[in-house]
């Protein structure tokens, strides 16, 4: 099983027919046309080098999300930065609030640092455990929290992030959100690119997640410029190639309004997904992003992914998240057609 959705390629060796993948929280409106025709004008640029210092992407994302373009690190892909930001801020311990994205910790991993978890609770619908938070966090670790959470769909409240903000500022550490998600939210989550003037926080978006790119591998970090300048430092010389760095570009500018309609198709569609599997006697948790967490009363994950595999559906089983054993699963939010057959199919199973 892989460590993340997606993994499309494996269940559809010996399949006639392509996959329905809800295993992977992409925006289910597709590319923006205008991105899309960007990505191919670049074909020709293919003859050159991308731009290292990352100029006219930097400005593009700068005037777009009204930050410095100077604190715009791009990377191949959100990944990638995770690991460089452990390094330039020379973190000495990782806090994450589970379950959440695996990908923290096996970084953390890979680099030596020490995790520290905190652990929430179904029964609560994973409210975030604040006091433990305060108690445990010191000078040098860096504290993540995905905005909204992967893969709850929890969002921290305008308290919740001011009271993180404050306290890695207090403490001698730094906060790190991960809002990869946040743009697809609906109803909307505080983002914290308005603290970056505390000097102790990092942002972490995708260009992947909001406009269904993940092939192209684009994210970005904003952060203080003298972070920023140490996150750079720890990526390879050329993180982007030409054609990615056009689409993210045309992106940012033609970002509006297709994003807001992007939330308008999530929010009606997540709704009519929770009420339909909530009726084949699953309990689907609360979710202000573009996927769904749910528990099955019965069947095993594996179960019931084998049985939809039979109708040409890949959800995410989440066994492998810390905090969550193998009756949890994953949807992702697609089109209304897609979605429908979702919840045919598990009616029929």
């Amino acid at each position: 099983m892989s460590l993340h959705g997606g993994n499309i390629y494996d269940f559809e060796r010996g399949q006639e027919g392509e996959i329905l993948d809800f295993s992977s929280n992409i925006n289910p409106l597709g590319p923006p046309p205008e991105a899309l025709a960007a990505a191919r004008s670049a074909l020709s640029l293919i003859n050159r080098y991308p731009d290292a210092k990352q100029t006219r992407i930097r400005e593009a994302f700068a005037k777009w999300l009204n930050v410095g373009a100077e604190s715009l690190v791009f990377g191949n892909g959100a990944s990638e930065l995770i690991p460089a930001v452990y390094r330039a801020l020379g973190a000495k311990r990782v806090l994450v609030v589970s379950p959440t994205f695996a990908e923290y910790e096996v970084c953390a991993a890979r680099l030596g640092i020490e995790v520290v978890r905190f652990k929430t609770e179904p029964g609560d619908n994973f409210a975030f455990p604040m006091d433990e938070i305060n108690s445990a966090f010191s000078s040098g670790d860096l504290l993540i929290a995905c905005q909204p959470n992967n893969p709850t769909g929890r969002a921290w409240s305008v308290g919740e992030c001011a009271a993180l903000v404050d306290l890695a500022a207090e403490r001698g550490g730094w906060l790190m959100a991960d809002e990869c998600f946040i743009n697809l939210a609906d109803p909307s989550c505080p983002s914290l690119l308005p603290a970056l003037s505390r000097g102790s926080v990092v942002v972490l978006r995708a260009v992947t997640k909001d406009f269904s790119a993940p092939g192209l591998r684009i994210g970005f970090t904003a952060s203080p410029p003298d972070i920023a300048a140490r996150i750079r430092d720890e990526l390879q010389p050329w993180p982007l190639n030409c054609i990615g760095e056009e689409f993210a570009i045309a992106c940012a500018r033609y970002n509006t309004p297709f994003l807001s309609l992007s939330r308008a198709h999530i929010s009606a569609e997540r709704e009519r997904l929770t009420e339909g599997i909530a009726k084949q006697g699953c309990k689907p948790f609360p979710s202000a992003a573009n996927f769904i967490l749910v528990r099955s009363m019965e069947r095993s994950g594996e179960a019931i992914q084998t049985a939809l595999l039979q109708h040409k559906i890949l959800i995410r089983r989440c066994f492998n998240f810390i905090a969550l054993d193998d009756f949890y699963f994953r949807v992702a939010v697609r089109n209304k057609k897609d979605n429908d057959k979702l919840l045919h199919a598990i009616a029929r199973i």
